[in-house]
């Protein structure tokens, strides 16, 4: 009798970390759509959700705050939720690996049309005073779901193969007399 509950038959310990870490990529990518993205300045007032924040302005920074179109929030929360159904999906690992990489993407992108924008205005600040914890959760998320779905394609047997050899290896260098003490 097995005392593994909850583990599915052909199920790798890899793959169970794996998507765990997925989920809880996705579900901190979603997060991250509720929380300032934009920091409070003097220059630009109040914090900023990435709900304000039209999703255009990751590929052109001239779209600011008020311009039509989606938010960047709900981008976000889309994907965080699709990384998260990916999870439970079959060919679970391919897709959270992609969708988590589209996370990393969308918030460096954020992060370098911000730059682009200070830079431009020639404002004499960091860009890390006009962001705030936003992008950092979203790309924290992605990078989890990234690695949770590497560590899942890693193939059953791999980190053992690799110290079998090691310690073959090692018997090999070792005398025949024993200790190796004369």
């Amino acid at each position: 009798m097995s005392s593994t509950p909850g583990i599915a038959a052909g199920t790798t310990r890899s793959a169970t970390i794996g998507r765990y870490l997925v989920i809880i990529g996705g579900v901190l990518a979603a997060v991250s759509s509720w929380l300032n993205w934009g920091a409070k300045t003097r220059e630009l007032g109040i914090a900023r959700t990435a709900y304000t924040i039209p999703a255009k302005f990751v590929i052109d920074n001239a779209a600011g705050p008020g311009s039509p179109g989606l938010s960047l929030g709900i981008v976000v929360l889309v994907l965080g939720v699709l990384v998260v159904a990916a999870a439970f999906a079959p060919g679970w690992k391919l897709t959270g690996l992609l969708l988590g990489a589209a996370v990393i993407v969308t918030a460096f992108l954020y992060v370098y049309q911000v730059r682009r924008v200070v830079h431009d205005a020639n404002l004499g600040k960091s860009v890390r005073d006009f962001i705030s914890i936003g992008p950092y959760l979203a790309v924290i998320g992605g990078l989890l779901a990234v690695v949770g779905a590497i560590v899942a394609l890693i193939p059953p047997g791999f980190w053992s193969s690799l110290t079998s050899e090691e310690d073959a290896e090692e018997a090999g260098e070792k005398p025949a007399g024993g200790t190796g003490a004369q």
